[in-house]
């Protein structure tokens, strides 16, 4: 459950308000939020199947007879279309650097993701390194390079790649010889590298939908035995969010390659997240794949 709050204004009374998002919880493929104003005194539910072209809205407060209503309805919809199959079916990868507000192709220097904080990413490691226990890693989306930095600390053999151009110019220096510029279709390490794992720490909400099955291929040339992926599934309000589907779907996504399994340190990874399954880490094994496929 998340709650987010956006400044709203009434272009012909001036009038200013909130509007306000709440929800994020996925029931099968459909994914329910309620929305509230403090302009036009709207209020409802909102539901996403991901399946359709938009959300369904539906009105338990309030009369949506004014135009500034009619535009603020449009508005909730527009923002939930990351929801859908087909927004953001044939974005490019440039597209995607623009909507991850980055600025790689515009150097110097390069625009990163932002790093979480230090106490938050010094526990995310520590459960990445007990529930994975890895000897060779490589960090998908590695940004600037500080996870493989700080794992290679550790005393891990830690690799990574970017979607930046300049990631060699633009990389934190103790990390710039591990890191390379690649894309998830396009992976610049193969199976003779030796990895045992691959993270993905919000990654995959970033992949168009169009995408998916060719970095899954990926993934399964690279002959990783397992994947530790963290993954935005309801997030809507940032803007790189653009393939925002349930666990489940993932699921589907990544068989018959990998499958998802309950780590053995479950409660006390649930503990370390504060309960927050938005935060958790999901652990993926490489499954028996005839040989035929």
């Amino acid at each position: 459950m998340f709650e987010v709050r956006y400044p709203i204004r009434d272009d012909c009374t001036g009038r200013e308000g909130v509007l306000r998002l709440a929800g994020g919880i996925w029931t099968g493929d459909v994914c329910g939020f309620e929305f509230t104003d403090t302009v036009y005194g709207l209020g409802g539910t909102a539901t996403c199947d991901w399946r359709e072209s938009r959300a369904r809205l539906w009105i338990d407060e309030g009369v949506p007879s004014d135009p500034g209503a009619q535009a603020l309805l449009d508005r909730i919809s527009t923002l939930l279309l990351p929801f859908h199959r087909g927004a953001f079916r044939h974005l490019t990868q440039r597209d995607v650097r623009r909507c991850n507000g980055s600025h790689c192709d515009c150097p110097p220097p390069p625009a990163f993701a932002s790093p979480p904080e230090p106490q938050a990413r010094d526990v995310l490691l520590a459960q990445v390194l007990q529930i994975a226990a890895p000897q060779k890693l490589l960090d998908v989306g590695c940004s600037a390079g500080a996870v493989v930095q700080l794992l290679r600390e550790r005393g891990i053999d830690a690799h990574g790649f970017d979607v930046c151009p300049d990631l060699a110019h633009g990389a934190d220096a103790p990390a710039a010889p591990f890191v390379h510029s690649g894309a998830l279709d396009a992976i610049p390490f193969g199976p003779e590298h030796g990895f045992d794992t691959l993270l993905a720490l919000d990654v995959f909400e970033h992949i168009p939908e169009h995408q998916v099955g060719a970095m899954v291929a990926e993934f399964a040339r690279l002959g990783v035995r397992r994947l530790v992926a963290q993954i935005s599934l309801c997030e809507f309000q940032y803007a790189g969010h653009i393939t925002l589907r349930p666990l489940s779907w993932w699921d589907r996504q990544l068989a018959p390659w990998f499958h998802r399994v309950v780590p053995r340190n479950q409660r006390d990874l649930a503990a370390a997240f504060d309960a927050d399954p938005a935060r958790y880490l999901r652990v993926y094994e490489l499954a028996s794949v005839p040989a035929a496929v």
